[in-house]
This record gives structure tokens, sequence and C-alpha cells, in this order.
């Protein structure tokens, strides 16, 4: 995605209708504190990595989107889980052990969580969609547009653990942070006015 530095720091301030354009890419901004081995959990209900399970010891620990250790159980998967299985899955028709293909097109196999665990979860990623963000007008099209769009938590994530930068045309608030989408790596930039949160920019570039 290109980078088009055509926005304003006095750009007015508008709110997203909260709508999904339908598109079925899947975002990962896995806090720094999630270690690298642990696998995303992708709840087919929201359509979204909502947390990740780590198997140490015999013993499965699971994190929320933002890093916390929300549970450790016994493991349950059976069979084990497989390489070629990228998503523990959760939510919809999937059980315990069942492998398949989501929505988003990714290998997964179906995960034993309990309901308090999974409610943590899905609390946690509603609580960072909920928070006020709001758009200018350009960012605001891009989060209509399926080619473009970026989940407002992904977005969230970044302003939390991204890299503050100077901004080229000026204005302050320009975050970086590394994600992926549907697999690949890119660094996401977004630019925001952080006197009333108001996101002026935002775009991923490929880091391949």
């Amino acid at each position: 995605m290109a980078t088009t530095l055509s926005y304003t720091a006095s750009e007015p301030s508008l709110t997203w209708n909260g709508r999904n354009p339908g598109g079925t890419a899947l975002f990962d901004a896995r806090p720094p504190t999630v270690p690298r081995n642990a696998k995303p959990i992708y709840d087919e209900n929201l359509g979204c990595i909502v947390g990740y399970k780590q198997e140490a010891a015999g013993v499965f620990r699971i994190y929320t989107l933002d890093g916390a250790v929300s549970w450790s159980e016994k493991p349950l998967e059976a069979p084990l889980i497989d390489p070629v299985d990228l998503l523990f899955v959760v939510g919809g028709v999937w059980t315990a052990g069942a492998r398949g293909i989501t929505r988003a097109g990714i290998r997964g196999i179906g995960s034993a969580i309990d309901r308090t665990t999974l409610f943590g979860l899905r609390t946690r990623y509603h609580a960072l969609m909920q928070r006020p963000l709001r758009f200018a007008a350009k960012p605001l099209a891009h989060m209509g547009n399926p080619g473009r769009y970026v989940p407002v938590h992904i977005l969230r994530l970044t302003l939390k653990y991204g890299k503050r930068v100077a901004d080229p045309a000026g204005h302050t608030g320009v975050f970086q942070y590394p994600i992926t989408r549907n697999g690949t790596a890119y660094t996401l930039e977004v630019v925001v006015r952080e006197s009333d949160y108001t996101v002026l920019h935002f775009a991923y570039k490929s880091l391949r």
C-alpha cells in the first residue's frame, strides 16, 4: 500500500459507522509480551484473532490481545496441533480437535477453551473496538474499502505498542508497528492527532 502524505493537522474529525466493509483479510498485531511460538486464537463468530495460546511443559497459556496472561490450562486439543495448522479456532461450528479452513481462508484446529476464558478474550477485543477513535475524511473512506480497511483494534494496538517516529508532514503522533495481513508481514503506520484521537492517515507497507 503506497503512502500518500496528503493530510493536515486541522482536518475535521468524523465518526466511523463501525461496519466491516466485508473483506476477509486476517490481521495480527501481536503484542511484544506474547511469545513468537504462541499460535493465534481465531474467533469464527467475530472474524478476527482474539488472543494467543502457547503450550509449555504440558500446559496451555492463553494471552489476551494486549498481551496479558488470561489463563493457564491443561492441553485439551486432540489430536495435537500440526505445524500446518496456523490457528486455534473457536466459535461457529468449530469443536475441539476439528480441522478445517476458516472463513478467512486459513488452516486451523478447533480449540477447547472454557467459556469464562473465551468471554475474557472477547471482552478485551470489544473494549479495544469501542474506545473512541475518529477519522479524517480520507482514512474514513479507507475504512469502507475492503482493500484498505484496518480493524479499529489493530489501529489501537499500533498506537499502544508502536514506535513513535518523525512525521514527514511535520505533525506529531506518528506510530509504526509490525503486523501481518493474511500471513504477509507489514509495517502499519498510523498518524493520529492526539488532542482528540483523530486518525489523519494510515497505511501498511510490505516488508518483503
